[in-house]
């Protein structure tokens, strides 16, 4: 079992992460990554929960090959690439840039899982169980799949656990917020659109206001870009 505490994680806290997961092309001889943000939560036994939406690549990837890399990162622009890619994008983010990405051979596995070569540390995880449970927010209630995972390989990049500023918490929150306007809009349900975007407008102000770190500002022009092409 891994010391979780190693990466300064606390068990039933919920964490931001990258995740990374791929799929094997046709022809069986390429290895396509995917990245996602998603949340994470250790639980008893060392096991890391994570909970994609079925619609989601990350879904599928882990339906498929049971396999999936959990990259901890500082760097929040790269949450927004993550977050804001989608297959017809509005803003031409249709992939997470590969330059971002290299390979972890598991000789236990014998196969290449991606993760973020940007990462302080990774986690590796194999899925050991799947259910389902209710999910209820301002965006309404919905069955999602649940996956509890466990930890077969780490690696600390860095030596670091480090805490994002006060602009980064910022442009996270709006990151995440951003995918949460998309379905709003999708769901028609203009009283909540308004109440997000609103709410991302403020929180791009206020880094704005910070004006000092530059890849909070760099994530939230692109947040900035992304909402503006959602006309309610």
């Amino acid at each position: 079992m891994f010391n979780y505490q190693d990466f300064g994680l606390k068990k039933d806290n919920l964490y931001e992460i990258i995740a990374t997961t791929y799929s094997i092309t046709k022809s069986g001889k390429e290895i396509k990554p995917n990245a996602s943000c998603m949340g994470i939560r250790m639980i008893e036994g060392g096991q890391i929960q994570i909970s994609p939406f079925y619609s989601t690549i990350t879904y599928k990837n882990l339906k498929d090959y049971s396999t999936i890399a959990i990259n901890f990162v500082d760097d929040v622009y790269l949450y927004a690439l993550a977050a804001l890619k989608e297959l017809d994008s509005p803003i031409s983010l249709t992939d997470f840039p590969s330059k971002y990405y290299d390979f972890k051979y598991l000789e236990s596995h014998a196969k290449d899982v991606p993760y973020i070569r940007k990462a302080w540390g990774i986690l590796i995880g194999k899925v050991s169980q799947e259910f389902q449970k209710t999910k209820n927010d301002d965006l309404g209630e919905v069955i999602i799949p649940v996956f509890k995972l466990d930890v077969i390989f780490t690696e600390k990049l860095q030596e670091t656990h480090k805490l994002f500023n006060r602009a980064e918490n910022l442009a996270l929150e709006a990151i995440i917020l951003a995918t949460r306007l998309k379905i709003a809009r999708e769901n028609q349900n203009q009283a909540l659109f308004s109440k997000i975007h609103e709410k991302i407008k403020d929180f791009i102000e206020n880094i704005e206001r910070f004006g000092k770190n530059r890849r909070a500002l760099k994530a939230i022009y692109l947040v900035n870009k992304y909402i503006s092409s959602l006309k309610y």
